[in-house]
């Protein structure tokens, strides 16, 4: 496929190459049901993309949700990475973005997962704590709602002003 550069960063097909096919080829099969919690998957119309409609209870999805919320562009909470997510979640100590902040009432759970010690656990919640003075539109860019990335969190908060007057808009 011949590929081009679509906005800032989202690369766009232009056009197939049909003359360089071999034959070996085959048709690619979108699964019909999540690979994480079996549910079956939705596209929405007019988009290419399927997902897992199961947002509140897929595994995969809550993790997803966790890591968007603690990565850099976020609220960049460092030590709050991929695998330290799906431990989390895994033995059920965090199930939102919400629970990170309920870390800290936990220490001693924390302190039984694999590969965290007392310094790793201290640097984690102190990383959490300062994230909770983040400015308003890594929040808001960090819950992950769908068309809201980084420039239009950022637009947002500057209009709205406050979070009450953010949440009256229509």
């Amino acid at each position: 496929v011949v590929v081009q550069s679509a906005g800032d960063v989202i690369p766009q097909v232009v056009r197939s190459l049909r003359e360089k096919r071999d034959g070996r080829e085959r048709l690619f099969e979108f699964p019909s049901s999540c690979p994480e919690c079996g549910a079956e998957v939705a596209q929405t119309e007019g988009e290419v993309a399927i997902r897992c409609p199961n947002e509140r209870s897929c595994p995969a999805r809550i993790r997803a949700r966790i890591e968007h919320f603690a990565a850099r562009g976020a609220l960049d909470i460092e030590g709050l990475g991929v695998k330290l997510v799906a431990q989390l979640v895994e033995v059920g100590l965090i199930t939102s973005v919400a629970d990170i902040f309920t870390l800290q009432d936990r220490r001693e759970d924390l302190l039984g997962l694999e590969r965290m010690a007392e310094v790793s656990a201290n640097n984690l919640l102190e990383a959490i704590e300062g994230s909770r003075s983040a400015p308003s539109h890594r929040i808001l860019f960090g819950l992950g709602i769908r068309f809201v990335g980084a420039a239009v969190a950022r637009k947002l908060c500057s209009h709205f002003l406050t979070w009450d007057r953010l949440a009256d808009a229509s």
